[in-house]
């Protein structure tokens, strides 16, 4: 929402009294990356991905079930990964002093939020998976 009256604002202020917002560029990257990232947890643990089930027909429920636990177990370790990336990325913009382009706000920030949003997406991926394993077993076992 922030980032649609932003352009809302930008449109007005540079077509309407010919005055840009200064800095807005910089600002429209850190609200896209927060949209994104920071909705990411709550996408994959909804299920609310794109998914393409072009061989789901050819699976059997309990198959499909042990095929999915294995497709979140890698997911899980691909987010982990991806958060220790960017935390060493995080860690490089800190020691840099990078900052955005127009208003010289720091990254560091930023990264080292979008680091630990992806890293708590692979763990809470990886423990759902378990779970529902456990349950399954527990369940097959009674």
């Amino acid at each position: 929402m922030a980032l649609m009256c932003l352009t809302v604002a930008e449109v007005v202020a540079r077509y309407g009294f010919n005055a840009p917002i200064f800095g807005r560029q910089d600002l429209a990257q850190i609200l896209l990356a927060c949209s994104i990232f920071l909705a990411l947890p709550v996408v994959t643990l909804r299920g609310q991905q794109i998914d393409v089930d072009l061989l789901d027909s050819l699976f059997s429920n309990r198959a499909a079930f042990w095929r999915n636990r294995a497709i979140e177990l890698l997911t899980s370790g691909v987010f982990m990964t991806m958060g220790f990336w960017l935390y060493e990325r995080a860690e490089k913009a800190l020691s840099r002093g990078s900052a955005t382009e127009m208003l010289f706000l720091p990254k560091y920030p930023l990264l080292g939020l979008i680091a630990a949003v992806v890293f708590a997406t692979g763990v809470l991926v990886g423990l759902r998976s378990g779970y529902l394993i456990f349950r399954t077993q527990r369940d097959s076992d009674t």
